[in-house]
């Protein structure tokens, strides 16, 4: 059973409205960024099999259905079945008749029954890791992973952050970065307490991994080759809000990566990037942040005073401004 948090409680207790909204509001990783993964694999994996991929955090399946256009079937699983469930509504016939889901945790994929994951273990081709890194038992799972690729298959773990402001005018940009954070920074302290619950644990794990840039998350040698870390726009905090929105320190965990891996950091403001107006950035923020408004007592207008000098800074309801995103992604192929 997932640690009882923001997330994990918020999220699941959900309709498929709330996941058509996460889906529209989350940054869609563009087809370059998918292009990448797949020009790693194809150099690393002696036949370039595309057969079978697993979307691991699949959510409603919006990640394993873009998959499709490289696997022939893409398993998504997820530890929310409310996620799963909303599935059907949000995706096309065609796409649903070459997906499957099924309902298990990233640290118990192993387990599970041969037809649950596509075939036995080690058969997959790829496994793509979208958004729950820093969630989960980072040992644990990697094992999972390993236990489900084939020799060759390619494992690909990303994680983006909050948005940062990109346009041609670094003065306005500034501005909304800061609006952007005294809001998420707020709605993030309505969630305290953190520190010294059951919930603890699992968001001191979460920060450790995000204030590292996921360096914090072991690789291990004897079952992976070829590992590299990528990291773009990281000059910037992977962490949604500010430190002052935990009640704890935010510290970066131990960097354990390996004497053989290969790290890329990359500043570059034209990475994925889309246009956000305020809408959607307030959408973003309560994606964040499940169903915070039932947190939100007396403190109902103070966040509306925040998201208002948010919508003030973007330029109003409406006007969309650019923004980007810190990424780091994880590959490596399986021995």
């Amino acid at each position: 059973m997932p640690a009882d948090t923001a997330f994990n409680t918020g999220a699941r207790k959900t309709d498929t409205s709330f996941w058509r909204r996460y889906v529209a509001s989350r940054p869609s990783p563009p087809d370059s960024f998918f292009d990448f993964i797949h020009a790693y694999h194809e150099r690393h994996s002696a036949d370039g099999r595309t057969v079978l991929a697993h979307d691991v955090g699949t959510g409603p399946g919006n990640i394993a259905a873009r998959l499709l256009s490289r696997y022939d079937r893409v398993i998504g699983s997820d530890v929310n079945e409310a996620a799963l469930d909303a599935a059907p509504a949000l995706l096309p016939p065609d796409q649903l008749a070459r997906l499957g889901f099924v309902h298990a945790g990233a640290e118990d994929l192993a387990s599970q029954p041969p037809e649950a994951i596509g075939g036995g273990l080690g058969t997959v081709d790829l496994v793509v890791v979208s958004e729950c890194m820093p969630l989960l038992d980072a040992p644990k799972a990697m094992a999972s992973f390993a236990a489900l690729l084939r020799p060759g298959g390619t494992l690909a773990a990303y994680f983006y952050g909050r948005p940062l402001f990109a346009s041609s005018d670094s003065r306005l940009d500034a501005a909304c970065d800061a609006a952007y954070e005294r809001v998420a920074t707020r709605v993030s302290q309505l969630l305290w307490p953190i520190k010294d619950t059951p919930a603890y644990p699992f968001y001191k794990r979460g920060s450790e991994a995000l204030a590292s840039y996921l360096d914090s998350v072991a690789v291990p040698a004897g079952e992976w080759a070829a590992i590299e870390r990528h990291k773009w726009n990281c000059d910037r905090p992977l962490i949604f809000a500010a430190a002052e929105g935990y009640d704890f320190p935010i510290e970066p965990g131990e960097d354990r990566r390996g004497p053989g891996e290969s790290t890329f950091d990359r500043v570059d403001r034209q990475f994925w990037s889309e246009e956000w107006d305020f809408d959607h950035a307030k959408t973003f923020v309560e994606s964040i942040f499940p169903k915070y408004q039932t947190r939100l007592g007396t403190h109902a207008a103070e966040i509306d005073r925040l998201f208002a000098e948010l919508e003030r800074a973007m330029g109003g309801r409406g006007i969309k401004r650019k923004v980007t995103f810190p990424v780091v992604l994880i590959l490596a192929s399986r021995k």
